[in-house]
This record gives structure tokens, C-alpha cells and sequence, in this order.
């Protein structure tokens, strides 16, 4: 597939636009919105930050949720020719607050859903801004308790006739910004270039052939860089977008049956969840064609349940950290056979996508393609994004120069990730590299222990945590465990049978439910702090 040449990826929904006027774009809290009318909203958004925002105002801010606004201001900023910053109204106000003073915005679009949360953030943040309130015909009252910055409503957004309807030449070379916790618990923000994202989508399109007529779930929040392909993918096929809502992201069976959704993209978590919740019947889900998984490992039992709950999906395992651009490997399951090549319960993540590379750093040595090979997951090419926004220590740190198999020096961004190469089938992860511990001086990787203390317990919802934490050494671990019915004696049991002496759990703590980040994660930070000072 030819890559588009204009550099602003917001081309992608303007061809539809053309192409597809009348077809439904967007369906969110109840209302359906026809191409034609929602790209009458984003132009004239897009219209109101151009004549509001700092011509060198490289990122616009949006805190915004699963709303009309959410969605009109993403493409409103990108038609604009800027890049765009979400905020979460799932993080405290102090991360959105730091992120936004990282970011140096001046003009932030709020919608109704964060709007209780405004106040204490716009009372925080150093730079005086142009806020847009697209929801409201009038400014409300607590406004007026905040004089430096300035308001615009309605009338002054929405009501003037746009002076632009195509999407303009970017400013800079920023499609948008995207903060991620980071090792050492301060935000880094991810620089991702419309060159980026023109690659992947084009790659997607190819990869999935979606038409018009999908369905695309979107479940991802903005701050989670899956809700990329979710809005961009399916718009640049013509298709219709539906956000899943809070109060069933988790648990949303009935909400893929009632839209007759095609496309479903996911973390596997909410899979397992909906396990839990006997959401998964045999057949549930006829209509979906497309099953995208990322973000975090997809277990063969996971596979195979979903598989059986939408027998006519095709199941793509995704992997991809935000420095890649959304997702730059891929493994597509096909029953029967992949079974036989999942590792440790896992199914594979694959091969690189097409103009796109992979090798495993082992040593100094670097090693492509090669039967066998173990170490840090290395990606190179046009999805490799420029990186970390005013952070240079940590960009020349992850991005580095190494030469390739030929002796030519490239570009490589080190991901952290711990994998594995094998013939025929492609990569394997196995864990973070920071998730390599030593036990009283026995090298250990905790995903080995997770495996066999899933099979156990039999259950895919489990978790294990070195403790107590001293660097990278520690004495023992700790299991944690969801819907098991076999007993704590029997699953250690079962563990020091199959496991050595040293790798064996010293406990094990029973949650109804691991807890998760905003990205649908299972928490270890949070599990740590679960931890007494006497396990």
C-alpha cells in the first residue's frame, strides 16, 4: 500500500470525509455522527485553535473522555497542523498537572467529563492558557475564580464559519506527545512524527483490508497509544468508531453484541476478566472478524477462550512499546498449530511488520533472525519515533547507533523487553529485563515462576513480586493469585515440584482481581505496596 504523501496523518479521515460523506463515522453516548457532520465540528475547532493558539505552539492539550469533544478535538488539533497532549481524568490531578508543565502547553480543550477537575488543575499550572470549552453556550461560574487564563465557549468556537477545511501543513514534527511512566517514576514523554504513524497505519490497512462497513471498538484511553489505531485505522477505512464506555470497558460482551461490532482491540486483561465474570460462552461474539491484542502477554488459555467466543475473528497478538509507534510486531493465531509454538504459555509475538526491524542485543553482540537468540529486544526503522520530549540524557540512552548484521550503523531503540528468536515462528517475550532478579545469587526471570504458578493454580490471573526489594537481589517471592479454587498448600506444592527451591513462592495472597494501571496493566508497583513488612 502507498503511504499517503501530506504529511498530516489527519489526511487519513479527510479522504473518508470525500469518500464516504454520508456513512457513519463515530457512534458515542447514544448519538451517531455522519462523516459530513463531524468533520463539520473538527474544522471548526481546528479553525478556533488556529486562531487562538501560538503559531510555535508545537503541542495542543486536550483533556477530554470518551465524548464527541474527545474525538472532534483529536482530529481539530491534528487539521490544525499541531500535534496533540491528552490528559487522563483516571490520574490525579498532580501527574496531569506535571505532564502539562513538561509539555509547556498554552491552549488546553476541556470537555464536560473533566470539567470538575479543571479547576484544581488550571490553578496549578505555570503558563497562562487559552482554554476552549466546546460543551458550554455560557462560561460557568468557576472561571471567574481564575482571571490569568483565558475562556472561549461556544460561540466563539463552534459558531464562526470555519476558515479552513482541510487538514493544514504541520508546524512541527510532532503528531503527538505521549507520556509514559518511566523506570524511575517521572513521566517521559514520547515524541511520535506523523511519518510514524503514516507508516503504521498504512501497514494496518494492508494487514486487515477493513471496509467501510466495520465496526471499530475503541477502548484504549487517549493516554494509551492503542487508541491511535483504534481512531485512525478505522477512519481511514471509512469505517465507524465506537468507544467503549467506562462503566463496561471491562466487562463489555454486551456492548460488542448490541453494536455488532467486527474489529475488537484489547488488552488481554479484559479478557480474563470477562472470564471471571462467565461473560464468554462459545459463540458470543459471531460478528467480530478482527481481534487485536497488546499491550501485555496473551496466554494460550486466553487465546483459545476467545477464539471459542468469536469463532470467526482472527486473533493478532500485537506487541509494541510507545517508541515504536503503537505496535510493530505482530503474531496472527491459527488454531491447530499455534499451540505448538507458544513459549512458557505464551503465545508469540511475531514478526516484524513490513519496513520494520528487530534484532537481540546478546552481550555487545547483535544478533537478527538468529535460532536461539536471547537478550534485549532491539526495533529499528519507520515506526522508531525521534524520542523523549526536552530529555536528551534518556533519548541518547534508549536510541542508540549499532551496526547490523552487514556492518552498516542504524538507529536502534532498545526496548527494555527480554525475548527470545525462533525459526519459523519469530519472537518470543519473555519478560522486561528490569524483571530479571536474583535470589540469593541465582539469575531468575519472574515470568518463568508466573507459568508455573498459572498451570498450578490453574488460572491465568496471577502475578509474582521479588520481595524484599534490595536492587536487583532479593530473598524470595511472593504469589499472587486470582480465581483459584485450589488451595494455597497445593499450589506451592505444585510449585516446588516443578520449580527449584529458590524460585518456589514463599506465600501466596489471594486478590479478587489484580489491579491494573489506566493502560490495563497488571500493576506490580501496586502489588508491592500490598506487601507487609513481615511476608
Amino acid at each position: 500500500m502507498t503511504i499517503p504523501q501530506e504529511s498530516n496523518i489527519a489526511h487519513w479521515f479527510h479522504r473518508s470525509v470525500l469518500n464516504h460523506a454520508t456513512r457513519p463515522a463515530l457512534h458515542v453516548e447514544g448519538n451517531t455522527f455522519r462523516y459530513e457532520a463531524l468533520h463539520q465540528r473538527v474544522i471548526r475547532l481546528a479553525s478556533a485553535i488556529e486562531r487562538l493558539a501560538p503559531n510555535e505552539a508545537p503541542a495542543i492539550g486536550l483533556f477530554a473522555y470518551r465524548s464527541l469533544t474527545a474525538y472532534a478535538g483529536v482530529l481539530g488539533i491534528l487539521y490544525a497542523g499541531k500535534g496533540y497532549l491528552p490528559l487522563n481524568p483516571n490520574f490525579p490531578v498532580s501527574r496531569n498537572l506535571h505532564i502539562a508543565d513538561l509539555a509547556e502547553i498554552e491552549l488546553l480543550i476541556v470537555d464536560r467529563h473533566c470539567e470538575p477537575m479543571a479547576p484544581e488543575l488550571l490553578s496549578a499550572v505555570r503558563k497562562n492558557l487559552t482554554v476552549l470549552l466546546p460543551d458550554h453556550a455560557t462560561l460557568p461560574d468557576w472561571t471567574g475564580t481564575l482571571p490569568r487564563h483565558r475562556f472561549a465557549v461556544q460561540r466563539e468556537i463552534l459558531d464562526p464559519p470555519p476558515h479552513l477545511d482541510t487538514p493544514r501543513e504541520p508546524s512541527g514534527e510532532l503528531a503527538y506527545l505521549l507520556f509514559t511512566s518511566g523506570s524511575t517514576g517521572t513521566p517521559k514523554g514520547v515524541m511520535v512524527s506523523p511519518g510514524n504513524v503514516n507508516a503504521f497505519v498504512a501497514t494496518m490497512l494492508e494487514r486487515y483490508r477493513p471496509t467501510p462497513e466495520d465496526r471499530f471498538s475503541q477502548h484504549s484511553d487517549l493516554t494509551f497509544d492503542a487508541s491511535v489505531y483504534d481512531q485512525l485505522v478505522c477512519w481511514a477505512a471509512g469505517a465507524c468508531l465506537y468507544p467503549v464506555p467506562q462503566k463496561v470497558r471491562m466487562a463489555p460482551a454486551q456492548f460488542i453484541r448490541d453494536h455488532g461490532l467486527t474489529f475488537w482491540e484489547s488488552v488481554p486483561a479484559v479478557v480474563q476478566f470477562m472470564k471471571r465474570m462467565y461473560l464468554l460462552k462459545p459463540g458470543a461474539f459471531p460478528s467480530l472478524r478482527w481481534s487485536v491484542f497488546g499491550g501485555e502477554k496473551l496466554t494460550l488459555e486466553t487465546a483459545r477462550i476467545w477464539q471459542a467466543a468469536a469463532p470467526n475473528a482472527c486473533i493478532d497478538n500485537s506487541y509494541g512499546p510507545t517508541e515504536g509507534t503503537i505496535c510493530i510486531t505482530g503474531y496472527i493465531w491459527q488454531p491447530g498449530r499455534s499451540e505448538e509454538e507458544c513459549h512458557n504459555g505464551n503465545v508469540p509475538i511475531g514478526l516484524p511488520y513490513p519496513g520494520q526491524r528487530t534484532a537481540i542485543l546478546d552481550g555487545d553482540r547483535l544478533l537478527e533472525e538468529s535460532d536461539g537468540a536471547r537478550g534485549e529486544l532491539l526495533l529499528c526503522g519507520s515506526q522508531v519515533t525521534p524520542g523523549y520530549w526536552k530529555n536528551p540524557d534518556e533519548t541518547a540512552r534508549a536510541y542508540v547507533e549499532i551496526a547490523d548484521s552487514q556492518g552498516r550503523m542504524q538507529r536502534w531503540y532498545k526496548t527494555g523487553d527480554l525475548v527470545t528468536w525462533q525459526r519459523g515462528v519469530g519472537l518470543h517475550y519473555l519478560d522486561r529485563v528490569d524483571r530479571q532478579l536474583k535470589i540469593r545469587g541465582y539469575r531468575v526471570e519472574l515470568s518463568e515462576i508466573e507459568h508455573v504458578l498459572g498451570q498450578v493454580a490453574r488460572t491465568d490471573q496471577v502475578a509474582v513480586v521479588g520481595w524484599p526489594m534490595e536492587g536487583e537481589n532479593v530473598t524470595h517471592v511472593l504469589g499472587f493469585v486470582c480465581g483459584s479454587s485450589v488451595a494455597d498448600e497445593e499450589i506451592l506444592e505444585g510449585c516446588a515440584k516443578r520449580l527449584p527451591n529458590y524460585m518456589v513462592p514463599r506465600r501466596i495472597r489471594r486478590l479478587a482481581q489484580l489491579p491494573v494501571n489506566a493502560n490495563g496493566k497488571t500493576d506490580l508497583r501496586q502489588l508491592s505496596e500490598m506487601i507487609a513488612p513481615d511476608d
